[in-house]
């Protein structure tokens, strides 16, 4: 005789689903745009997400009657964290293609080498763990190689009080030579995205770098 399916495990497939698709679709991922920020798209994909953990929390309370009461409470915490996560991140991500390629029509844009300056940086540990610099005056969060972080450990700036390996006090003093795109007011930065920037991309910045340098 045959079993009826569980309909908890088809549950719990999607969000991971979810989160492959939004693995393969990072090979397409190469572009961080700088500005403008579309904010507004940004929230609706968090409110997205808070949807998709209202989902799978109701699965979980009312889904899953023969589980204890305290067994459904750590499956509906679990669950509501995979539904946001899983919802947001995908959604988040095929809006950031979206925008890339409205923002930045062919026949509008155009290429050119230029500098970010980098206001701080900062490594985090783990499994994820990555090295990542943060530009001024207009703020990006951008992926760096090892070798760059620890090009900037070795060079910190003169005055620079702080001696964590975390995170590293650049003001200016170092940039990020990298290649941008522009498209009326739409900036962004090339072979970024969900990839590291290119090994060699911080300099310590020359002299006059005040700003994007074409």
């Amino acid at each position: 005789m045959l079993k009826r399916p569980t309909y908890g495990w088809i549950w719990l497939a999607c969000p991971v689903c979810l989160l492959f698709v939004y693995w393969i679709l990072g090979w397409f991922d190469t572009y961080t745009e700088i500005t403008p920020t579309h904010d507004n798209i940004l929230n609706t994909c968090f409110l997205l997400g808070v949807v998709g953990a209202l989902g799978l929390v109701f699965v979980a309370v009312f889904g899953r009657q023969s589980l204890k009461v305290w067994q459904r409470i750590y499956l509906a915490i679990a669950l509501a964290m995979l539904g946001f996560l899983s919802v947001f991140l995908l959604s988040s991500r095929i809006a950031t293609l979206a925008e890339n390629h409205l923002d930045f029509p062919a026949a509008r844009t155009r290429t050119f080498s230029g500098f970010l300056l980098i206001n701080r940086a900062y490594r985090t540990h783990g499994k994820g763990q990555s090295w990542n610099i943060q530009t001024m005056p207009i703020w990006s969060n951008l992926d760096i190689t090892p070798s760059d972080y620890g090009y900037m450990l070795k060079h910190r700036r003169p005055g620079d009080p702080g001696r964590d390996d975390d995170e590293i006090s650049s003001r200016g003093y170092f940039c990020a030579h990298v290649l941008m795109q522009q498209s009326g007011n739409a900036v962004r930065v090339l072979n970024a995205g969900s990839r590291k920037l290119p090994s060699g991309t911080v300099v310590i910045c020359p002299a006059g770098v005040t700003s994007l340098v074409p």
